[in-house]
């Protein structure tokens, strides 16, 4: 490098006066080939970009495609050798020639060009490498013939990096347990003292937290909540003080609530309270009870593995989050990649709060629920029931979003009289719907029509039945409105071609007093005119902002929830109901405990004779038509059916059953399912096992639904078993299901299968009609 600096002062000694003189004019190879003039001796990256000279410089030099990049490196690379013929500086394309002073070395000539083919190459780079932000515009090498870019543009082009982690992150528990501070644990005595109802279990322990204004609490796992003093707000509902105790479910597989404490003006301090503790409620704070749950939901995960430890902390969590000392509920204060807590948008608050804060004494609230997959509709859907359930005694919710409901397993189109908020998944609050209707499938493609005609039996039983039906015992001793039911609907997120119509019928049969509505992303097409209320209809519009698909869950597909949904549905137990009262019917009993000690294959189930308990079999979905009368035990063994009820005479029994007399099979190939005015669905069952005998066809039932004989009808859909339910979790590793080698179950086929046709076949759903090109 000494040798060439050398060489360089000598020629410039040589030829005085070429600074003085101007240089030839470019011949066309060179035009191309601009110069840029800058600083004589840079002290800062910026300060390269100025220049010292008063004329102005139109020499400006574009971005380097990639494959010049690569060539100019590659001289670089290569000795520099100096002719008399010229300088071999001003033939090269990313040199920087210095025009008024020989001091400044090579070194700084080097530093300039490394800077601008570094800034170079970060576009280039850029361009290959996503941004860590969408919103965030990135350099693009296809706009180099566009545009020319001066030295001061190439030194300001910021470096595109990913963000880097906040040294201090948000807490989500801001609470500091101090023991009798703000910190108490109760004894079985001290809980009857406070007016709460005492735990079943003897061994339960509850623990008070006196909380200040604003102060937060993150729970994992399942608790009871109750409120003593002020207000909490929790998953977007304020809950006041009040002797019911709310059964919190915080799994990792969704959002995690978070308790925090809202400020209250309390003048009156409830005089059986720790002395500790009305300091805190004086000045705004707030008390809450929070105990032990013995429900076993946590079973769930050995059976289906894919959640699998999700009401326990994982491997990020660090810390000590048992400190509350509850068993099954732990502490969590610092966020991480697998959990992800409850954020109401202040968009969803003020709609929530424009509908829930207005007294309508003419009209029932009647609000419907739209909008894509993946936007937080039925997180949406079930804030709006809790929010309404703090103004009325009841709210009736009607689910029509078959793949992913709310209160029952899939297939299923359910309307449910609710009286007390719900905090978990769906899974975790199953119930017995006040009526419901079997589909049989995950989405209403196969059969719209039967879809349609069961929202619409399910509207006449809540106008009929529901809306109107008046508890005066409850009117007079709750604040809240008694005399009416409101409804909440929540449609499917199928908003493409035959959905757009579904949709739309939907909300002409239900007639809401307002609509939620989710705005629909630019890629995906929706006519205007179904994005409207539908003529005559004065019903307000709300639009929404959908949430991302990362903060409504963590890792979890909607497959998996509907895994879940069924597996919890059959391992659950069920209150039973009581119909001493007109108003007991209404109610919709949730699960209680779920029974996870056994797996479906080694339960108790019922043994049924097939011609005797039922007086139908209906086979319904893309391909029952092909089902022959020889095949029927075949396709019901190992089914998941639905349980029915017909009213009296809206069965028909005149149907020809392929020449097969009717005490052996009740079966009619292509017969459509009753009437949804006719006939309600009771719950679904498994049949376990089929059996043919001297005496008839017996088959094995496992239910939640008891008792089975008011069932008279059996219906087979397009749903199955999950494979987690046909497994045996007592095993070690799965080697044998019910002591048998697993090579040798039934219905089950391990590795991958081999030959043509066995894949999974792919079906394109994405194809457009004409109106939509």
């Amino acid at each position: 490098m000494s040798s060439a600096i050398a060489a360089r002062k000598a020629r410039l000694a040589q030829s005085g006066e070429a600074q003085n003189t101007p240089g030839p004019a470019p011949t066309p190879a060179t035009a191309l080939k601009p110069t840029i003039t800058t600083p004589t001796a840079p002290e800062t990256p910026k300060s390269l970009g100025k220049s010292s000279s008063k004329r102005k410089s139109n020499s400006q030099v574009p971005l380097l495609s990639p494959e010049k990049q690569k060539r100019v490196k590659h001289k670089e690379k290569r000795p520099r050798y100096f002719s008399s013929n010229g300088d071999a500086f001003t033939k090269q394309q990313d040199v920087i020639v210095i025009e008024d002073e020989e001091s400044s070395s090579s070194e700084e000539n080097e530093q300039i060009v490394s800077l601008a083919a570094s800034v170079s190459e970060d576009g280039m780079r850029t361009k290959s490498k996503r941004a860590w932000s969408p919103s965030n515009a990135f350099y693009d090498s296809s706009d180099d013939e566009a545009k020319n870019v001066t030295i001061n543009d190439l030194l300001d082009i910021p470096v595109r990096t990913l963000p880097l982690q906040p040294s201090t992150s948000v807490a989500l528990s801001t609470f500091q347990a101090i023991q009798d501070k703000n910190f108490l644990r109760l004894t079985r005595e001290d809980t009857i003292k406070l007016g709460l109802l005492p735990s079943h279990n003897e061994d339960d322990v509850s623990v008070l937290l006196a909380l200040a204004p604003g102060e937060t609490v993150s729970l994992l796992g399942v608790y009871n909540l109750t409120v003593l003093a002020g207000f909490v707000s929790l998953c977007g509902t304020t809950l006041s003080a009040s002797p019911i105790a709310h059964r919190v479910f915080a799994p990792r597989s969704s959002p995690i609530p978070v308790i925090k404490s809202m400020p209250s003006d309390s003048s009156d301090v409830r005089s059986d309270i720790p002395e500790f503790t009305r300091q805190i409620v004086r000045q705004g704070g707030s008390l809450v009870v929070l105990g032990e749950v013995t429900s076993h939901v946590e079973g769930l995960g050995r059976i289906c593995r894919t959640f699998d430890g999700v009401f326990t902390p994982s491997r990020w969590q660090h810390g000590d989050t048992d400190v509350l000392g509850i068993k099954g509920a732990y502490l969590i204060r610092q966020p991480s990649r697998d959990i992800q807590t409850f954020s109401l948008p202040d968009s969803w608050d003020a709609c929530l709060s424009s509908v829930t804060s207005e007294t309508t004494e003419t009209k029932t609230p009647v609000c419907l629920v739209k909008g894509p997959k993946n936007a937080g509709k039925s997180t949406f859907a079930r804030t709006l029931l809790n929010r309404l359930l703090m103004r009325y005694s009841k709210v009736a919710f009607l689910e029509c979003d078959l793949g992913q409901s709310e209160f029952t397993p899939g297939g299923m189109v359910a309307l449910n009289v609710v009286d007390t908020p719900v905090f978990g998944p769906p899974f975790t609050h199953l119930s017995i719907p006040t009526r419901a209707h079997y589909v049989g499938s995950s989405t209403p493609r196969p059969s719209p029509s039967h879809y349609l005609s069961s929202i619409h039996a399910l509207l006449q039983t809540y106008r009929l039945d529901i809306q109107f039906s008046a508890d005066p015992d409850v009117e007079s001793k709750s604040p809240k409105i008694a005399d009416v039911i409101p409804l909440v609907v929540n449609v499917m997120g199928w908003t493409k071609g035959l959905g757009v119509d579904i949709t739309r019928k939907i909300e002409e049969m239900v007639e809401p007093t307002d609509i939620f509505e989710f705005e629909v992303p630019v890629t995906e097409y929706v006519p205007s005119p179904h994005r409207r209320p539908a003529e005559g209809s004065d019903a307000r519009l709300y639009t929404l902002e959908p949430i991302e698909p990362s903060v409504l869950s963590t890792n979890f597909s909607a497959s998996d929830h509907r895994t879940i949904s069924m597996l919890s549905y059959f391992h659950a137990v069920f209150p039973p109901v009581s119909l001493s009262s007109e108003t007991s019917v209404l109610a919709s009993p949730m699960v209680s405990s779920w029974n996870v000690s056994l797996p479906l294959c080694a339960q108790m189930p019922y043994e049924v004779a097939l011609a005797e308990a039922f007086d139908r079999v209906y086979v319904t979905g893309a391909g029952s038509e092909d089902v022959i009368h020889a095949e029927l035990l075949r396709v019901l063994n190992g089914a998941v059916v639905g349980l029915l009820t017909c009213d009296q005479g809206g069965l028909d029994i005149d149907l020809d059953m392929d020449d097969t007399p009717n005490d052996v099979i009740p079966y009619t190939r292509g017969a459509a399912p009753p009437s949804p005015l006719s006939s309600h669905c009771c719950g679904l069952a498994l049949i376990r096992g089929v059996s043919e005998t001297k005496s008839g066809v017996h088959l094995h039932i496992l239910t939640s639904v008891s008792p089975v004989a008011d069932a008279r009808v059996l219906i087979k859909g397009e749903l199955e078993l999950p494979v987690w339910g046909m497994l045996d979790f007592r095993s070690e590793e799965g080697g044998s299901v019910a002591g048998v080698e697993k090579t040798m179950v039934p219905y089950l086929r391990w590795g991958r299968e081999e030959g043509r046709g066995g894949e999974r076949r792919r079906v394109r759903r994405n194809l457009m009609r004409r109106g939509q090109m």
